[in-house]
């Protein structure tokens, strides 16, 4: 399985409402927000497959989405 375009992740100690971390994984890049909106996409959430930086923040479910068509 290919690698996931991002990988979202929530964490209680952000200030609100920006609790969201998307980590844009082809990009390397994070940023915070109350959303996230995508359209034509393959979603998986798994129980402990949390990596790098989203264990230090205490992240055991991931979100990872998929662009379809890529």
């Amino acid at each position: 399985m290919r690698e996931p375009d991002y990988r979202i992740r929530y964490n209680r100690h952000l200030e609100e409402p920006n609790r969201l971390i998307v980590w844009d994984f082809k990009n390397n890049e994070e940023y915070y927000t109350d959303h996230f909106d995508m359209t034509d996409c393959t979603i998986r959430m798994q129980y402990e497959n949390s990596i790098k930086q989203e264990k230090a923040c205490g992240a055991k479910v991931i979100l990872l989405v998929w662009r379809n068509g890529n």
